[in-house]
């Protein structure tokens, strides 16, 4: 039998970068709404839930389908507070009044629209087909190879981050680096709860092209996704 699967989609309403960018339209429907679509139709989820602490964002996410069964406590809903938390909230909430015992936890951060529900299916399946993965994280080629990237010393001047990165002219001949793009966050509850981290020790990529990996944080990033959402064919 395999094992249960929840879906936690995360949507805080406080954001100082973009006050309200959880609710704020993008293409014709709020952020949060292209999130829950695609937890909704991903069928490697036996469960999909809404944590927020948001009223509007509970009523969006509710008017949309996705089940929204608790209001999410005050202290996990700070700037700083841990997602690790956050998500075995989720999971202990739903064991202890719903009797539903997930397995493996899938984060789905709300701020990250162009992920689909076939990504979401793609990361599950890596952890079911890598038996040594304790984890697995999207990720995604980033913009500029960080092997080339600098630092200003205290003295004011550049220094190499990577100081190997100076030996090498051509971007092919660097080892390939990948970022973490936001979007899914696959881990069992035990790990989870023995490492807490989404990163543990053993964590495996499930690689997303650039176009499906905006992360909401700026205006920038709203443009962007408008942009990508009117090219389907690039995604």
């Amino acid at each position: 039998m395999s094992p249960s699967v929840l879906g936690v989609i995360v949507a805080r309403g406080g954001s100082k970068g973009l006050p309200g960018k959880n609710l704020r339209p993008l293409g014709g429907k709020p952020l949060v709404i292209h999130t829950i679509e695609a937890a909704l139709g991903c069928g490697a989820l036996d469960r999909t839930v809404l944590s927020t602490e948001d009223a509007a964002i509970l009523a969006a996410g509710r008017e949309a389908g996705c089940p929204a069964p608790f209001v999410r406590p005050a202290e996990l809903a700070g700037d700083r507070s841990s997602t690790v938390d956050v998500a075995l909230h989720a999971v202990d909430w739903l064991a202890r009044h719903e009797g539903f015992a997930a397995e493996i936890v899938v984060m789905l951060p709300a701020t990250a629209p162009l992920r689909t529900a076939a990504h979401i299916a793609g990361a599950v399946s890596v952890l079911r087909g890598d038996p040594g993965a304790e984890a697995v994280v999207a990720v995604t080629e980033p913009d500029y190879p960080p092997f080339w990237m600098l630092t200003a010393a205290t003295d004011g001047r550049l220094r190499w981050l990577f100081p190997e990165g100076a030996a090498v002219d051509h971007r092919q001949d660097l080892p390939r680096a990948y970022r973490p793009n936001g979007s899914i966050y696959v881990i069992p509850v035990t790990v989870l709860r023995a490492q807490r981290t989404f990163y543990p020790r053993a964590t495996a990529p499930y690689v997303m092209p650039r176009e499906a990996s905006v992360n909401i944080d700026s205006e920038m990033d709203f443009t962007l996704a408008e942009w990508l959402r009117a090219k389907p064919s690039a995604r």
